[in-house]
């Protein structure tokens, strides 16, 4: 019965290992020699060549050094891709399966995201101005990132606490710029959004439920009919705000005795 008893935390240990070990890949980029190099000409061959109805394969590959602005991606199996730094400009990632790709501090300017997958992406300090994520799967890390501009309505960033380890995977946008950004009928519940520029954005209908919000500034931004249900408010700033009276579970907020309101 004792060796029974203590077997148990190595297993338990095992497990949890093997449930990080993704997390863990993105977290120490470049140490796993198995993305394979290819060049911009490589990737427009590739995706030209594939018959009409699959999905171009590119799964794997390491895009670093590349400038891959303008590419039509629509579609494409981007799964785990090294893109860290890389210049996607203005290109079209359409429905395209961005799932554990790893794009810290690329150029994701002006990019059409729209209904992408992108599950456990690594965006910290990217650039995402005016990209349009419009209905994308976004369970992200992006820290520091720039969305200005971008839409991000109908996002489905929502973390699934009934369906995870210790709900270890949501999504983080601590630090990132969302001035003028559209959120409309976004969920991003229990997200962290900590000291987040939210100035003069639209939350209409967003799901903030459980977030983080510390310190976010929401000035001039438009609440109207958004879930702020347990949201962690300490700091938050909602000064000259629209739909104050029409916002979901307010009441129920934490800290909220510490957030700014209008007088």
């Amino acid at each position: 019965m004792n060796t029974v008893k203590q077997e148990l935390p190595v297993v338990a240990g095992i497990i949890l290992f093997l449930l990080l070990s993704p997390l863990t890949a993105m977290s120490e980029m470049g140490t796993i020699p198995d993305w394979i190099p290819i060049t911009r000409e490589e990737v427009i061959e590739l995706i030209n060549k594939t018959p009409a109805g699959e999905m171009p394969d590119l799964k794997g590959k390491d895009f670093r050094g590349q400038n891959m602005a303008g590419i039509d991606f629509k579609g494409a199996d981007v799964f785990y891709t090294h893109m860290r730094g890389v210049n996607l400009s203005g290109s079209n990632l359409e429905n395209a399966n961005l799932d554990l790709a790893i794009m810290p501090e690329a150029n994701l300017e002006q990019v059409n995201m729209r209904n992408a997958k992108m599950n456990n992406v690594e965006l910290g300090n990217a650039n995402l101005k005016n990209a349009d994520l419009t209905s994308a799967q976004f369970i992200a890390k992006a820290k520091g990132a720039n969305f200005e501009g971008a839409n991000l309505s109908k996002v489905k960033g929502g973390a699934n606490m009934n369906n995870q380890s210790m709900g270890m995977i949501r999504t983080i946008m601590d630090y990132t710029n969302l001035k003028n950004a559209n959120l409309q009928d976004a969920d991003l519940s229990y997200c962290t959004m900590k000291f987040a520029s939210l100035i003069n954005a639209n939350l209409r209908g967003a799901n903030l439920t459980w977030c983080d919000l510390s310190a976010a500034d929401f000035t001039g931004a438009d609440l109207t009919n958004a879930n702020l249900t347990m949201a962690l408010l300490n700091a938050s700033v909602f000064k000259n705000i629209t739909g104050r009276d029409t916002i979901i579970g307010l009441d129920t907020a934490r800290e909220i005795k510490n957030a700014i309101f209008d007088q």
